[in-house]
Parts: structure tokens; C-alpha cells; sequence
């Protein structure tokens, strides 16, 4: 079976790069968590979140009540709790369906511990959330009702020992506390909350998970493994039962009003002028109160902005969880298998073509169009790591690209090795260039032989010394070998003063006999510039018999696996080299067969001399000689021509005598030969005998 030309072949080569390819994938995957590649992910996902922000998504029933920047050049700070009770009272007439305090109120009123009492009381009147802060040092024990009965094992969560609770008073007219649940990522951007704390007294909820909580009417509450649920809600979280948060957008996002226009809200209600805030979008609302003043230090990064108030960041957490439309991470081994596909898939472009920069071109797609979909993923809430999944892409390409590279170099250079000494510079160059034509191992194809010998070669050998011998063999196989490599020839072989050369390999040509009669005649008109040469050096004229081929043959690198050689065979091989030694028969210098003659005849002249049957093949060939190229051809040719093709036709009828005659007449040694065998012929038949088929038997090689 035919193999590409190359040490195990193109499926090697891509075998190879695709091992490369999954030692890539498999070595990122083990380097995916290190710090550099997390915060390089951290750093694409909120590229992700500012590519596809969605606004129109944010739920319209949460609203901020911020203490903006300018509620505090208007409102006395610190903020009275009487104004924060009437607040939530007017909060709780315009129809809210739950109120949160993002505001730690760990301190009494400065202005009346009464404020604490009477807030404490508004809030126990409504659904109402406070802020706590959990402490691993020392502080306060967990108040009763910041705690919820889940049966959960605490190892699966963080933990927590002490807290900062609001004062007493407020404290117990809360329904419920939560506690802080911002969780920094290492680069200090807020990405996710933390749902529950692991404390001695139980397990206590985050601010936005009792504000949901409260909202739905207190569900029950659950985890099973990963899966936070509460009521018909179920969440898929990630370690220690934190959720990663789906922003819609930056700072804003969410309707938010100004504490100080709810303070003109509450004035125009005791003086009872119209209210200046459309107390419809409250109703059913569940409102976030907290700071948004840069004074306060409650500003967060988050993907969109390095300042957001937190409150917001809270707000956003309310929304995931009620609407379910966090962000769910795919585990790691999805990453790993997506990443070898990549790979795999970026190795196949890049050792499939032949050409390296087209396969790499072609290699890099993988890779976008992974980026593409994790984009689309992203936007339907599925987070899949990019970075070292696309990472492993691109150095499979580059590493890849390395060893194609270099093994495509060591594959120019051997069949530079191969070729350089029977083909042309040009032919090796384009066979270097384009290897995907190179075919080797035993290919079978229709082609033109070539052998030419010197006749009385070894007469003229024994006359010279061997220096002047090996001098004037180089000088006519140089000349003999430049024409059939000019010609796209391949040289098979040199055997003493023999060549033997064939057209239409390793390169295919669609003109392998007109090539092959070409450098015939080339070589004839060549040797005839050598002899007055060589006469005038002193030497005897060469005489050169050709013979040429044309058939199905096999071609490749035959040997041993350490010796071998480029060549041809088959009986169309053997019938090149038959028909070199017939020249010696009728005396001519350049012999075809019925193959070549058929392919050729439309650019040169032939001159059809028998029909034989040669030494070891039992089937009669036609045989010509090649005379000239068809505009060379003159009227004295023409009428020999004729002159042989009537006589020749007068033999095979058996009409042996006059065919004699006029081979006689045409006087030229081909002809005087046959006339010769014409007269044996004549004298011994009368008539043809009874098996005549006109084919004369070789009785030598």
C-alpha cells in the first residue's frame, strides 16, 4: 500500500500533534488553579458581564432607598432613628412587601434612646430585615432570631463565633437578621455571597437571603449537597454554599430614590400637600436601605464599576435568588473536556493541511469559536472557564506549529536527500513544495522508461587508461543526465556507461512519452556534438542506442530498509531495455513501442520497422524509430518513410521477394537488413509459410 513520504506518514505527524494537544490541555488543566490563571478567569468573566449587560432584566420590584450624597447635605447626620422609624412606617402604609436594613445600627441613638425603642417597634410590625455582622473574634452571641432551623452539616458551610448585632431594642422588633455576606475575590471584586453561616447557636442567614425569605413568606429552607432551596426555589451553589451573582449591570441599575426625597414625602404628608414620590412602584416592593454616599465607605468593585454601593450588590443578590437567574459555574471537568476538543480539535486543523500557516489559520478557529460560546453561555447564565481552556488552544497551535514545523523541514531535507541526485533542482524544489504529489512504497502508473547504452563500449574501455575512461564516462553521462533532468526526467540509475531513466515520477505529467522522445532526441543530437569533440581529442566516436517504454509500471523505494533506491518495474520496464538492445538488430539508435509511438505521433516523426517478440514476453510488439520532431521532417524522409511502410507491408503478406526489392532500393541500413531477411526468407519459402504472422522472434537480449 502507497505511504505518504515522510518517516510514518502524515497520520504520524498528526498522531503526534495531537498527543501534544492533550499534554498541553492536561498540563493547563493541573495549572488552572493557581493564582495566575483564577484571577486572569476572574478578569474574562467581568469582560463577559460588560459585553452583555442586561438591564431590562433586573426584577422592577426591588427598590433602593439610598443615603446618597445628597440626602447628607440635607438630612443631619448621624441620620436620626426617628427618622428612619417614620421612614419604614410610611414604607409599610404604601404596601411593601419587605423592608431590609443595610445599615448596622450597633450603637444607641445619639439623640434619644426612645428612637431605638419606637424603631424597634415600627419594625415589628412588618416584614422586616436587619444587618449583622458575624465576627470570628470576640463580640456578641447570636441573637435568637438570626438563626434558622436548616438540617444542613455546618462542615459544608463557613463559620462564624460571635457578631455584631443592632442594638437590643431594635434588634428584637426584627423578624429576622442577616448577616454581611459580601465575599471579596482575591482581587477584591465583589463576584459572590455567602447564603449561611455555620455559628455555636445554628445556622444563621445572609441579609439578602432573610429579605427573600421574608418576601416569599418565610418558605422552608434547605440544602441538599450543593442545591440551596427555599419554598420552589432552587439554587445551584458552589463551596460553602456561596452563590455567584448575575449582575445586570452597573451602579443604577435598580430604581432607587433618595432617603432625602422620602423625608420630603414624609413632610408633605404631615403637612398634607401632595406627596413629591410615586408611592405606587411600593407597593409589593421589596426595598433596600442603605448608604451610596463615597463618605460612608460603602462602595464595592464590581464587574462594572470599582464603586457600587453595596446595598446594590445586596440587591442584586436579592434578585438571583428570587428569580433564580444567577450565574452557574460548569465543574472543572467540563472545562477539561471542552479544552481537548479544542486541542484536538485545532491539532487536526494545523496537521491536516498541508500548508502550516493555512492549518494554523484554520487552527484558531476552535478557539473563537469556543470564546463565541462561552459568550452565548454566559449569557444565559453559564459560566465556563475561557481562559486556560483557550490558553491550551493556542500553545497546541504554537507548539504544534514547532514540531510541524521542524518535521517539515526534516521532511524537505530527506527528500532533498532522496531526489537530489536523479531529479532536476526545479522538479526537487516542487516535489519539497509540494509533498502531498509525492507518492512512494510501490505506486503503480502509466509511464515512460528510458534506456540508452553505448554500443562497443567495452572495446573502447579496453584502449584507455583508466583515468582518461572515468574522465570521458563522466563527460557523456553529464550531458546524457542534463537533458533528461531539463526534461523533468527522473535518473533511475547508472549501471557503467548504461542510464536508465523514466518520466512521470515522483511527479505526475500528463506528457511523459512527448518528455521522454524529447530527451531521445536531445541526447542523440547531444552525442553527435560529443564525437566531433571528442574526435578532435582523439578518442573514438560514441555510439548511443536508446530505447523507450511507454505502460503501466511500478515505482517507489525498493531495497533494503538501509540500502534503497527510487525505481521502476514491471514487464513494460523490461520491454524498455528489450527494445535498447534491438537497436543492435536494425540498426538504428532510437527504438519505440506501439505505447509510445501512439502518445508521441502528434509532435514527432516515427518510422515503423516490425513487429517482435522479445525475450521473455510472449505477446508481439510493434516497434518504430524515432526520427525527428514533426516541423523537421523533409520530402526525402517522407519518401523513405513510405518506401519502408510499402515493403514492410509486402513482408507481413509473405511476399518476401519484393519486399526484398525495395528495401534493397531504400538502401539504408535498417532497410538493407531487412531486404537480407527478406532474400533467407525467399529461399527458403516459396510462399509464406502456414503460420506467417509477420512477428520476427528475438533470439538475444
Amino acid at each position: 500500500m502507497a505511504k505518504s513520504f515522510s518517516p510514518g506518514g502524515r497520520l504520524m505527524r498528526t498522531l503526534m500533534v495531537g498527543l501534544i494537544a492533550t499534554l498541553v490541555t492536561l498540563s493547563f488543566w493541573g495549572l488552572s488553579k493557581f493564582d495566575f490563571f483564577e484571577n486572569f478567569e476572574r478578569s474574562t468573566l467581568d469582560l463577559r458581564f460588560r459585553l452583555s449587560p442586561t438591564p431590562n432584566d433586573a426584577d422592577s420590584s426591588i427598590i433602593l432607598v439610598l443615603l446618597d450624597g445628597g440626602s447628607m447635605d440635607v438630612l443631619p447626620w448621624p441620620v436620626p432613628r426617628q427618622l428612619y422609624s417614620e421612614t419604614l412606617s410610611m414604607l409599610q402604609d404604601w404596601g411593601t412587601r419587605a423592608v431590609a436594613f443595610d445599615i448596622l445600627f450597633d450603637v444607641p441613638s445619639v439623640y434619644s434612646a426612645v428612637e431605638d425603642s419606637i424603631f424597634g417597634a415600627i419594625a415589628s410590625t412588618g416584614s422586616t430585615a436587619f444587618v449583622m455582622a458575624l465576627l470570628q473574634r470576640e463580640g456578641s452571641l447570636i441573637p435568637d432570631n438570626a438563626i434558622i432551623e436548616i438540617p444542613i452539616d455546618s462542615a459544608q458551610l463557613d463559620s462564624a463565633w460571635y457578631c455584631t448585632p443592632p442594638t437590643q431594642m431594635i434588634a428584637r422588633g426584627a423578624e429576622i437578621l442577616g448577616s454581611t455576606s459580601d465575599r471579596q475575590d482575591p482581587d477584591g471584586v465583589f463576584r459572590s455571597v455567602r447564603l449561611l453561616t455555620a455559628t455555636p447557636q445554628g445556622i444563621a442567614p445572609s441579609l439578602p437571603v432573610a429579605l427573600a425569605w421574608l418576601a416569599l413568606e418565610r418558605p422552608d429552607i434547605s440544602v441538599n449537597n450543593d442545591t440551596f432551596i427555599m419554598g420552589d426555589i432552587a439554587l445551584r451553589t458552589s463551596g460553602n454554599c456561596r452563590l455567584q451573582l448575575a449582575y445586570h449591570g452597573p451602579a443604577g441599575t435598580y430604581t432607587s430614590i433618595p432617603l432625602a426625597d422620602l423625608t420630603a414625602a414624609l413632610n408633605a404628608r404631615a403637612t398634607g400637600q401632595p406627596c413629591p414620590v410615586d408611592t405606587t412602584i411600593f407597593n409589593e416592593a421589596i426595598v433596600l436601605i442603605g448608604y451610596a454616599a463615597p463618605a460612608l465607605y460603602d462602595l464595592k468593585p464590581t464587574p462594572y464599576s470599582p464603586q457600587c454601593p453595596g446595598v446594590e450588590v445586596l440587591a442584586t443578590a436579592v434578585d438571583n435568588i428570587l428569580n433564580e437567574n444567577y450565574i452557574r459555574k460548569y465543574p472543572s471537568w467540563v472545562s477539561l473536556m471542552m479544552a481537548l476538543v479544542i486541542s484536538l480539535l485545532a491539532a487536526f486543523f494545523l496537521s491536516a493541511l498541508t500548508r502550516i500557516p493555512l492549518g494554523a489559520l484554520l487552527a484558531v478557529l476552535p478557539t473563537l469559536l469556543f470564546l463565541v460560546v462561552s459568550l452565548l453561555l454566559f449569557r444565559s447564565g453559564i459560566w465556563v472557564e475561557t481562559v486556560w481552556p483557550a490558553a491550551s488552544g493556542i500553545l497546541t497551535i504554537l507548539a504544534g506549529g514547532i514540531f510541524l514545523f521542524s518535521s517539515e523541514n526534516r521532511r524537505k531535507q530527506e527528500i532533498r536527500n532522496a531526489f537530489s541526485q536523479y531529479l532536476s533542482p526545479d522538479v526537487v524544489a516542487q516535489v519539497t513544495e509540494h509533498p502531498e504529489t509525492l507518492v512512494l512504497g510501490g505506486d503503480k502508473r502509466n509511464m515512460t522508461v528510458f534506456f540508452s547504452d553505448i554500443w562497443g563500449f567495452t572495446g573502447i574501455s579496453e584502449k584507455l587508461s583508466p583515468e582518461d575512461l572515468v574522465s570521458l564516462i563522466n563527460r557523456y553521462l553529464t550531458t546524457m543526465t542534463d537533458i533528461i533532468l531539463e526534461t523533468g526526467g527522473t535518473v533511475d540509475k547508472f549501471e557503467g556507461d548504461a542510464i536508465i531513466a523514466f518520466w512521470g515520477a515522483p511527479l505526475r505529467l500528463e506528457d511523459y512519452a512527448l518528455r521522454a522522445c524529447s530527451a531521445a532526441l536531445r541526447c542523440h543530437e547531444a552525442h553527435a556534438d560529443m564525437n566531433r569533440q571528442l574526435v578532435m581529442e582523439g578518442y573514438s566516436e560514441l555510439f548511443t542506442r536508446i530505447g523507450l517504454s511507454t505502460g503501466d509500471m511500478v515505482v517507489g523505494n525498493m531495497g533494503s530498509s538501509k540500502r534503497f533506491d527510487y525505481t521502476v518495474m514491471g514487464s513494460t520496464v523490461n520491454l524498455g531495455a528489450r527494445l535498447e538492445g534491438a537497436n543492435k538488430v536494425y540498426s538504428t539508435s532510437i527504438m519505440v513501442e506501439n505505447n509510445t509511438f501512439r502518445n508521441a505521433e502528434s509532435e514527432f516523426v516515427f518510422r515503423e520497422l516490425d513487429t517482435i517478440r522479445v525475450i521473455g514476453q510472449q505477446e508481439p510488439v510493434t516497434i518504430y524509430e524515432l526520427k525527428c520532431r514533426q516541423d523537421e521532417v523533409t520530402d526525402e524522409l517522407e519518401a523513405a518513410l513510405r518506401e519502408y511502410s510499402e515493403a514492410l507491408a509486402l513482408y507481413r503478406k509473405g511476399n518476401f521477394a519484393d519486399a526484398a526489392s525495395i528495401f534493397e532500393k531504400a538502401g539504408d541500413p535498417t532497410s538493407l537488413i531487412m531486404a537480407q531477411r527478406c532474400r533467407n526468407m525467399a529461399d527458403d519459402y516459396t510462399d509464406a509459410p502456414e503460420d506467417w504472422d509477420g512477428v520476427f522472434n528475438l533470439s538475444s537480449k
